[in-house]
């Protein structure tokens, strides 16, 4: 065979021998060839199972997000009701929060026109009473005590008990009189208080009386000293039984039984009945009308309440109160003829701060028979036919303590005229007026 022939067939056979060395070697080893692209994944069959499709992936940064695909069919969600918790019981309050005590010491100077000239002598074992038979605590000129007092309360939700101690020479003031040692001498008030409903509430005791503009206290009303209305025309207290019926949440009827007027005991076999009806229609309006009487008095009927009127209103806007107070009482006295007494008092008060306050009173009384006052001629004859009495009285109200009603300063001038001779001079000769100047100090746990 020739070369040239040989040449062709040689270049053959080597290529031959090449691929066939590749192709041992890629099965050995298949580093660095790339594999043959996988097979494409069959789709889910959803004939036999309903698959929810799984959240769409995030598409690549350079295209915009897709949104969220909506399924075809949305089923609700299974509401399931959760249990109710139970009941969280309220821990029931201490035994002691339904108990009540208050303290207070209530003392004063003064200075009078009649430097203690007129004072009567005070009956067999008994302190001094006073001067006038008008006046009330403030009883003399310099210093005094008027009360110190005690207040114990249980106010249960259906039964209650009050108690209400003074000592001091108003005690005496306040009974007319000494009641002697263990006896009621130093006892204002105890009752105890039944609620057989929410809106009736029954005391059975003894008690403060249900009418008048001013209380015993001073630092509850807005004058330190009391007026001439309240101590010559008013009751003070009365033994028996009272009710408070709450009608409407604006109108209440108080009523009572009791022994007469400032009575221990039933001294005129006569029960004495009082009814009052209070009108609140919101907090600037105050109004209670009431009357008193004694049943069948004996003896012709001599008792200072026979047909006694009693109507007391009340104006509060903001800061400023206005405090009116009327009263009238028709009597007659065994083989007399028939007789009346009456009178008015009105007394504007202001706060002008929390710690400073002023007031004032106007009072006027008229006795048709000169019943109550005694009052005099010009020769010292007293006389039986119509006498008056008129005070004016200017209070201050101070509070010095921030934030706190502890401590109550009242300054307080008073000055008083009559139509006919009832006071006294300093010479102790008579006249028909008379002034004082007062400092009255109370310190009380109160309200």
């Amino acid at each position: 065979m020739s070369r040239s022939l040989l040449r062709p067939l040689q270049a053959a056979l080597v290529t031959s021998s090449l691929t066939f060395a590749a192709s041992i070697a890629f099965a050995q080893d298949p580093v660095g060839v790339p594999p043959p692209p996988p097979a494409e994944a069959l789709p889910p069959q959803p004939a036999v199972i309903e698959v929810a499709p799984p959240p769409a992936a995030l598409p690549p940064i350079s295209e915009p997000m897709a949104p969220p695909r909506t399924p075809a069919i949305v089923t609700p969600p299974v509401t399931v009701e959760a249990e109710a918790p139970a009941p969280v019981e309220e821990a029931e309050a201490p035994w002691y929060n339904d108990f009540s005590l208050g303290v207070f010491v209530d003392a004063y100077g003064a200075l009078r026109s009649d430097s203690n000239r007129k004072r009567p002598e005070p009956p067999p074992g008994t302190s001094l009473l006073g001067q006038y038979p008008h006046e009330a605590y403030v009883t003399g000129e310099g210093f005094g005590l008027a009360f110190a007092g005690l207040d114990a309360a249980y106010s249960g939700d259906k039964f209650g008990a009050t108690v209400s101690l003074r000592f001091g020479p108003g005690v005496n003031r306040f009974y007319f009189g000494d009641n002697g040692p263990l006896g009621i001498d130093n006892i204002t008030q105890a009752f105890a208080t039944w609620k057989p409903t929410e809106k009736l509430t029954i005391d059975m005791g003894q008690f403060y009386t249900l009418y008048g503009g001013e209380v015993t206290e001073s630092w509850r009303n807005l004058n330190y000293t009391r007026g001439a209305l309240y101590y010559a025309m008013q009751p003070f207290w009365h033994t028996g039984v009272r009710a408070n019926l709450q009608l409407h949440e604006t109108f209440a009827l108080n009523a009572m039984v009791v022994n007469g007027v400032n009575n221990a005991f039933e001294t005129d076999k006569s029960p004495t009945l009082g009814i009052q009806a209070v009108l609140t229609p919101g907090d600037v309006f105050f109004l209670a009308a009431g009357y008193m009487a004694a049943l069948n008095p004996r003896s012709g009927g001599e008792l200072p309440f026979q047909n006694f009127f009693d109507v007391v209103a009340t104006v509060t806007a903001g800061d400023f109160k206005l405090i009116g107070n009327f009263d009238f009482n028709a009597y007659k006295q065994s083989g007399g003829d028939g007789e009346n007494w009456w009178g008015v008092s009105i007394a504007p008060g202001y706060a002008f701060t929390d710690y400073l306050g002023a007031a004032l009173r106007f009072e006027y009384l008229s006795d048709s028979q000169n019943f109550l006052f005694a009052m005099t001629d010009g020769a010292g004859v007293v006389k039986t036919d119509t006498v008056s009495l008129t005070t004016l009285t200017a209070t201050l109200d101070i509070k010095p303590v921030p934030d706190s009603s502890a401590l109550v300063i009242r300054p307080e001038f008073r000055y008083e005229m009559s139509s006919d001779d009832y006071f006294a001079k300093s010479s102790g000769a008579p006249t028909d007026g008379f002034w004082e100047a007062v400092l009255g100090v109370v310190v009380t746990s109160m309200p």
